[in-house]
C-alpha cells in the first residue's frame, strides 16, 4: 500500500495530469494522500522482530506517526514481545543484548520514535526441557 500511496504522491508532486480523481483538484489529492499515508498506521505501535541466529533476535518497536507522547511505552512493549518470543521458543527467558532509542524522520520530516534490540533466548535446564520417564 505504500508504493502505491509513493506513485501517487510523486504523481502529484510532477504534476502530472493523468492522475485524474474526479472533482479533485491536484492539491486536495495530494491532501487526500497524505490523510491515507498517516492514518494507514498512525496511532498503533508497530512490532517487528526476525531471527538473527538460531538463539537470538532482533525487534524493532516504531511509535505511530499520529501519536504524541508515549516516550515511556516502547521499552514495555519491546520486552512483551521478548517474553512472547522467549515463551513461544520455550526458553527460560531471555537477555537483552543491545537496546537503542532514536527519532527517524520521514520524507515529509515527520518524527518517528524507534526502539530496537537485540535478545537472546536463555536455554531451560536440560532436565526441564526432556520429560521423564
Amino acid at each position: 500500500m505504500k508504493s502505491l500511496l509513493s506513485l501517487a504522491l510523486g504523481w502529484l508532486l510532477a504534476g502530472c495530469s493523468t492522475f485524474d480523481l474526479p472533482h479533485l483538484s491536484n492539491k486536495e489529492a495530494l491532501a487526500v494522500v497524505a490523510v491515507v499515508y498517516y492514518t494507514h498506521d498512525g496511532f498503533r505501535w508497530d512490532v517487528e522482530d526476525r531471527r538473527i541466529a538460531p538463539d537470538r533476535y532482533r525487534i524493532t518497536v516504531r511509535q505511530g506517526k499520529l501519536t504524541r507522547g508515549g516516550q515511556g511505552e516502547a521499552e514495555p512493549i519491546f520486552r512483551r514481545r521478548a517474553e512472547e518470543i522467549a515463551l513461544t521458543q520455550g526458553c527460560a527467558g531471555y537477555t537483552i543484548l543491545e537496546y537503542t532509542q532514536s527519532l527517524e524522520h520521514d520524507f515529509l520530516g515527520v518524527a518517528q520514535r524507534v526502539s530496537e534490540g537485540v535478545i537472546r533466548c536463555d536455554a531451560a535446564p536440560a532436565d526441564a526441557r526432556e520429560p521423564r520417564v
